[in-house]
């Protein structure tokens, strides 16, 4: 995708239109403001009044927005050169219309120092991931299943796991006791959860729970969802 030709498409519509009227530019067509402001050698200040005032008009109309870099493509492709590739060219025109957007306006040759400003961006971005960025070629192949019926029960148990495991269920066990104390939690609504519930999840030996038991279990679990989340982390 060539973006700089979409950008191109895009003004035409707009030039079609006319200068809104809101903008309160005194040319008679857009061509004729987009002369302007690449004309940034010949009248630097007439450049720097009008990409100004785009550049503000911009922060709330698109339209300001595209008039301005199809403006200042040019000028950032001059900057850019034939060398790079199609995406380093879309990656400088979209810091370009970020640079327009959240730039200070301030200042003489402000088109130049726009185009500039996202020429560096767009460097800057491409040397990092040229100098930093590493990529990993994984290949995922299934294993051997013989090797997995072998593998069976030869890890070890991480003890730090199991510990941690436990000190949470203390603490959420200690949580709970403190609520129904206070009075915040139902004792029958912590036994309903711990007996149909929480038990089950680490003993599959009782019988299986009936549809009231179930239904009882499963509205516990909306009341102390709050205490699961902050001592168990659980969904």
């Amino acid at each position: 995708m060539n973006l700089f030709r979409h950008i191109e498409a895009d003004y035409r519509r707009i030039a079609r239109d006319g200068i809104p009227d809101e903008w309160c530019i005194d040319l008679a067509t857009l061509d004729d403001v987009v002369e302007a402001i690449r004309d940034h050698r010949e009248d630097q200040e007439r450049s720097d009044d009008l990409t100004r005032h785009l550049a503000t008009t911009a922060r709330t109309d698109q339209r300001a927005a595209v008039v301005l870099l199809y403006a200042l493509a040019p000028l950032l492709g001059a900057r850019l050169g034939r060398a790079v590739t199609t995406e380093y060219r879309t990656d400088a025109l979209t810091e370009l219309a970020m640079v327009i957007l959240d730039s200070p306006l301030d200042g003489p040759r402000l088109a130049q120092r726009l185009v500039n400003r996202a020429h560096t961006r767009v460097y800057k971005a491409a040397r990092r991931v040229e100098q930093r960025g590493v990529v990993h070629i994984v290949e995922i192949a299934p294993v051997d299943p013989h090797r997995i019926a072998v593998s069976v029960g030869t890890c070890a148990v991480d003890i730090a796991d199991g510990v941690t495991d436990r000190l949470a269920l203390a603490r959420f066990n200690d949580a709970v006791l403190t609520a129904v104390d206070k009075g915040a939690l139902s004792g029958s609504v912590w036994a309903a959860y711990r007996d149909h519930r929480l038990r089950r999840a680490v003993d599959s030996s009782p019988p299986a729970s009936t549809a009231v038991q179930r239904k009882l279990a499963s509205r516990a679990a909306s009341r102390l969802q709050p205490l699961v989340d902050q001592y168990l982390h659980a969904a």
